[in-house]
């Protein structure tokens, strides 16, 4: 398993039908199907690859300033956590969310 690292301006024409069966495959009828977001666009995104070079799961990231009692908190919002029925409790999602840790780590996020 292979975890990357991709911001969304980077994301071609195949990761992207890659990215929209995915999230179509896990959110069902409510996802829409002409676009890889529900309602945010993320800045960047963690991608699940297999040994195959197919893609299993995914997790946007959106950073953003909040107001917490009129004091600014740097956020970084998790969008659309997901990962493929045929893939799922082999530790995936645990292993996305792992990587969101990982990068966190040391830089300016509050919560």
């Amino acid at each position: 398993m292979k975890i990357e690292k991709i911001f969304e301006y980077e994301i071609n024409s195949q990761l992207r039908t890659k990215l929209q069966h995915l999230l179509v495959e896990c959110f069902t009828d409510e996802y829409p199907n002409d676009r890889i977001y529900f309602k945010q666009l993320p800045h960047f995104r963690f991608i699940a690859i297999d040994d195959k070079s197919e893609l299993v799961g995914q997790v946007g990231l959106d950073y953003r300033v909040m107001n917490l009692n009129g004091k600014p908190v740097r956020v970084l919002g998790i969008i659309d956590l997901c990962v493929s029925k045929m893939n799922r409790l082999q530790g995936i999602g645990s292993l996305l969310l792992s990587e969101i840790d990982d990068f966190c780590e040391g830089k300016s996020v509050d919560f």
